[in-house]
Protein backbone atom coordinates (compact mmCIF):
# COMPACT_ATOMS: atom_id res chain seq x y z
CA UNK A 1 0.00 0.00 0.00
CA UNK A 2 1.43 3.54 -0.98
CA UNK A 3 2.39 5.48 1.76
CA UNK A 4 0.05 8.30 1.02
CA UNK A 5 -3.05 5.94 0.88
CA UNK A 6 -2.15 4.16 4.36
CA UNK A 7 -2.21 7.44 5.89
CA UNK A 8 -5.55 8.54 4.34
CA UNK A 9 -6.93 5.40 5.37
CA UNK A 10 -6.32 5.33 8.91
CA UNK A 11 -6.88 8.91 8.82
CA UNK A 12 -10.60 8.21 7.31
CA UNK A 13 -11.11 5.46 9.38
CA UNK A 14 -10.58 7.96 12.52
CA UNK A 15 -12.79 10.52 11.28
CA UNK A 16 -13.47 13.29 14.11
CA UNK A 17 -13.51 10.40 17.51
CA UNK A 18 -11.62 10.94 20.10
CA UNK A 19 -8.11 9.91 20.22
CA UNK A 20 -7.82 9.02 23.33
CA UNK A 21 -10.80 7.34 23.60
CA UNK A 22 -10.24 5.44 20.32
CA UNK A 23 -6.82 4.63 21.87
CA UNK A 24 -8.51 3.71 25.55
CA UNK A 25 -11.41 1.15 24.21
CA UNK A 26 -9.13 -0.63 21.89
CA UNK A 27 -7.55 -2.89 24.37
CA UNK A 28 -11.29 -3.95 26.02
CA UNK A 29 -12.69 -4.47 22.06
CA UNK A 30 -9.65 -6.65 21.15
CA UNK A 31 -9.87 -8.75 24.13
CA UNK A 32 -13.62 -9.44 23.86
CA UNK A 33 -12.80 -10.45 20.24
CA UNK A 34 -10.61 -12.83 20.91
CA UNK A 35 -12.56 -15.77 21.84
CA UNK A 36 -14.91 -15.22 18.88
CA UNK A 37 -11.53 -15.84 16.35
CA UNK A 38 -10.28 -18.99 14.63
CA UNK A 39 -6.64 -17.73 14.96
CA UNK A 40 -5.72 -19.17 11.65
CA UNK A 41 -8.77 -17.37 9.58
CA UNK A 42 -8.29 -14.47 7.46
CA UNK A 43 -10.58 -12.71 4.88
CA UNK A 44 -10.52 -10.60 1.95
CA UNK A 45 -10.01 -7.40 3.83
CA UNK A 46 -6.66 -8.37 4.82
CA UNK A 47 -3.35 -10.42 3.95
CA UNK A 48 -3.14 -11.61 8.14
CA UNK A 49 -5.01 -14.12 9.99
CA UNK A 50 -6.42 -12.82 13.45
CA UNK A 51 -3.41 -14.57 15.10
CA UNK A 52 -1.23 -12.13 13.17
CA UNK A 53 -2.92 -8.96 13.69
CA UNK A 54 -2.66 -9.64 17.29
CA UNK A 55 0.67 -10.17 17.29
CA UNK A 56 1.13 -7.17 14.74
CA UNK A 57 -0.96 -4.50 17.01
CA UNK A 58 1.55 -5.49 19.56
CA UNK A 59 4.42 -4.74 17.27
CA UNK A 60 2.91 -1.44 16.35
CA UNK A 61 2.50 -0.39 19.55
CA UNK A 62 5.99 -0.68 19.99
CA UNK A 63 7.07 1.13 17.22
CA UNK A 64 5.09 4.16 17.82
CA UNK A 65 5.23 4.53 21.53
CA UNK A 66 9.13 4.33 20.51
CA UNK A 67 7.94 7.10 17.47
CA UNK A 68 6.17 9.28 20.21
CA UNK A 69 8.95 9.44 23.02
CA UNK A 70 11.28 9.64 20.12
CA UNK A 71 9.41 13.25 19.37
CA UNK A 72 8.93 14.29 23.15
CA UNK A 73 12.81 14.03 23.00
CA UNK A 74 13.56 16.01 20.70
CA UNK A 75 15.10 13.49 18.08
CA UNK A 76 16.29 14.65 14.50
CA UNK A 77 15.11 11.43 12.54
CA UNK A 78 12.24 8.72 13.86
CA UNK A 79 13.34 5.16 13.74
CA UNK A 80 11.69 3.81 10.89
CA UNK A 81 10.33 0.13 11.10
CA UNK A 82 8.76 -1.81 8.44
CA UNK A 83 5.52 -4.03 9.74
CA UNK A 84 5.66 -5.97 6.66
CA UNK A 85 8.89 -7.07 7.36
CA UNK A 86 8.67 -7.61 11.21
CA UNK A 87 5.01 -9.91 10.47
CA UNK A 88 6.66 -12.03 8.34
CA UNK A 89 8.37 -13.66 11.73
CA UNK A 90 4.23 -14.32 12.33
CA UNK A 91 3.88 -16.80 9.18
CA UNK A 92 4.56 -19.17 10.96
CA UNK A 93 1.95 -18.83 13.98
CA UNK A 94 2.02 -21.82 15.96
CA UNK A 95 5.65 -20.66 17.24
CA UNK A 96 3.55 -17.32 18.17
CA UNK A 97 1.13 -16.35 20.53
CA UNK A 98 -1.94 -14.86 20.07
CA UNK A 99 -2.85 -14.57 23.89
CA UNK A 100 0.25 -12.92 24.78
CA UNK A 101 0.76 -11.05 21.82
CA UNK A 102 -2.87 -8.80 22.91
CA UNK A 103 -1.33 -9.40 26.66
CA UNK A 104 1.46 -7.17 25.50
CA UNK A 105 -0.28 -4.88 23.43
CA UNK A 106 -2.89 -4.23 26.36
CA UNK A 107 0.10 -3.43 28.96
CA UNK A 108 2.00 -1.54 26.16
CA UNK A 109 -0.93 0.73 25.12
CA UNK A 110 -1.69 1.39 29.05
CA UNK A 111 1.63 2.50 29.57
CA UNK A 112 1.50 4.93 26.19
CA UNK A 113 -1.76 6.15 27.11
CA UNK A 114 -0.02 7.36 30.73
CA UNK A 115 2.26 8.77 29.15
CA UNK A 116 -0.30 10.67 26.40
CA UNK A 117 -2.31 11.82 28.99
CA UNK A 118 0.57 13.40 30.74
CA UNK A 119 1.50 15.16 28.12
CA UNK A 120 1.37 19.00 28.56
CA UNK A 121 -0.61 21.05 25.47
CA UNK A 122 2.48 22.16 23.77
CA UNK A 123 3.68 18.46 23.48
CA UNK A 124 1.26 17.20 21.18
CA UNK A 125 2.81 19.94 18.48
CA UNK A 126 6.10 18.48 19.04
CA UNK A 127 7.69 16.62 16.14
CA UNK A 128 9.58 13.44 14.91
CA UNK A 129 11.05 13.38 11.08
CA UNK A 130 9.52 10.43 9.99
CA UNK A 131 12.07 8.73 7.20
CA UNK A 132 9.67 8.19 4.80
CA UNK A 133 6.63 10.87 5.00
CA UNK A 134 8.83 13.90 6.46
CA UNK A 135 7.78 15.70 9.78
CA UNK A 136 5.15 14.44 11.93
CA UNK A 137 3.30 15.69 14.80
CA UNK A 138 2.59 13.63 18.07
CA UNK A 139 -0.93 14.57 17.33
CA UNK A 140 -0.65 13.17 13.79
CA UNK A 141 1.40 10.22 14.95
CA UNK A 142 -1.46 9.14 17.67
CA UNK A 143 -4.01 10.14 15.10
CA UNK A 144 -2.36 7.47 12.84
CA UNK A 145 -2.51 4.85 15.64
CA UNK A 146 -6.08 4.93 16.52
CA UNK A 147 -7.00 5.00 12.79
CA UNK A 148 -5.03 1.92 12.42
CA UNK A 149 -7.05 0.21 15.53
CA UNK A 150 -10.11 0.62 14.11
CA UNK A 151 -8.63 -0.52 10.54
CA UNK A 152 -7.77 -3.77 12.11
CA UNK A 153 -10.72 -3.78 14.32
CA UNK A 154 -12.93 -3.85 11.90
CA UNK A 155 -11.14 -7.22 10.11
CA UNK A 156 -11.14 -8.75 13.00
CA UNK A 157 -14.43 -8.22 13.56
CA UNK A 158 -15.34 -9.38 9.62
CA UNK A 159 -13.39 -12.47 10.24
CA UNK A 160 -14.98 -13.65 13.56
CA UNK A 161 -18.78 -13.11 11.93
CA UNK A 162 -16.95 -15.91 9.04
CA UNK A 163 -15.97 -18.21 12.06
CA UNK A 164 -19.49 -17.13 13.58
CA UNK A 165 -21.63 -17.80 10.40
CA UNK A 166 -19.50 -21.04 10.29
Amino acid sequence: MEKLEYVQKNLEALGDRDLLEVLAQTPEMLTDLFPRLDMRRGCELTHWTAGEIYCHLADIEIGYGFRIRQALAGADKAQAFDHDRWGIRYRNYESYSARLALEAFCALRRWNLELLRNLEPPDWDKVAYHPERGPETIRFIVQMLAGHDLRHLKELEYIASYVEAG
